[in-house]
């Protein structure tokens, strides 16, 4: 599929040329499957057809049109309308955009979801602050080729719980090449986690919802903390990204992060489990490596320890000393 952009600022396209095996068809059916992601069926199809946001080589068309092979078919898209995320939202979100690059990476802060069909996340924090923001956030949020995609799109989810980089891509074209590095495990995401307990090296490989999932983890320091006695803070890797895959993989393993609420060591039932409260949850995402690709220059982002890690003061110590402080 070749991504173009069209004249219309209100609008953004995505074109495909119709081959062999669909020449023949009604335009309906030959629409099916052509856009996958904005056209998941037949129904969405028609529909496109109907409000005339579907053209066959540059003019408008309809369901009984039949095409050939060679024609170009171009899929029109309305930008969506930017929602306020009210009050709640952050103010300022630190972005960080690679040079002739068409994605950013952001610091979603704890607490806030990554995406959902309500106003308060940061796919829609980021959608508001692309079309309303400052002058410097519109900038850093402006494709540089417009596509089908008409806003901001994060490409991996970061749980509301844990605070760390999220990578945006701000095309279709950029949210393809960067969704295969994902996908390809192209891409390094380190974490740091606080634990309960003497936890050393380790690595589990446990399924996950029927799924691989690998995540490894290494031991930076150790020291008391309320609740749990001893603590031991790590530095997380994982392969793959499962739902809660660190949070699921670690309480598996004995060690549930602190300020964990919904997973606890085996034979044991998380509501019943000590837990230290009033801090969240203590995981970070605090470095995201993205390689060079048709999305653009490739970055390595680094970030610091959010600030309830350093409330411990062994824990300070220890992020100092590796460059987190």
């Amino acid at each position: 599929m070749d991504l173009n952009p069209t004249e219309d600022p209100e609008f953004a396209s995505a074109s495909a040329t119709i081959g062999p095996d669909r020449a023949g068809l009604r335009m309906q059916e030959a629409l099916v499957g052509l856009f996958p992601e904005r056209l998941p069926s037949r129904k969405s199809c028609r529909k496109a057809l109907d409000r005339g946001d579907v053209q066959l080589n540059g003019h408008r068309t309809n369901t009984a049109r039949r095409v050939k092979a060679g024609d170009v078919i171009a899929l029109l898209l309305h930008a969506p309308a930017a929602i306020d995320p009210g009050p709640a939202a952050p103010q300022r979100l630190h972005m960080v955009r690679p040079d002739m690059a068409d994605y950013v990476v952001v610091w979603k802060p704890a607490g806030l979801a990554t995406s959902g069909s309500g106003r308060l996340n940061l796919a829609n924090v980021l959608r508001f602050k692309a079309k309303q923001g400052s002058a410097e956030e519109r900038m850093a949020l402006a494709p540089s080729v417009k596509d089908a995609q008409a806003r901001p799109h994060p490409v991996h989810r970061l749980d509301r719980a844990t605070a760390g980089w999220v990578c945006v891509a701000l095309n279709l074209a950029a949210a393809s090449s960067l969704g295969q590095a994902f996908a390809q495990r192209q891409v390094t995401k380190r974490y740091l986690a606080l634990v309960a307990g003497h936890a050393g090296a380790g690595e589990n490989r446990l399924e996950l919802d029927d799924k691989e999932a690998i995540t490894r983890w290494s031991p930076i320091a150790q020291g008391p903390l309320a609740v749990h006695d001893t603590a031991t803070l790590l530095k997380v890797h994982i392969e793959t990204g499962r739902t809660h895959q660190i949070r699921r993989h670690l309480a598996q393993a004995g060690h549930p992060i602190v300020g964990e609420d919904r997973y606890a060591p085996p034979g044991i039932n998380p509501s019943e489990a000590p837990r230290f409260t009033g801090h969240g949850l203590f995981l970070s995402a605090v470095e995201l490596v993205i390689p060079d690709g048709a999305h653009g220059t490739g970055i390595k982002a680094c970030g610091v320890a959010p600030r309830k890690f350093h409330r411990i003061r062994w824990a300070t110590r220890a992020l100092e000393d590796h460059g987190f402080s």
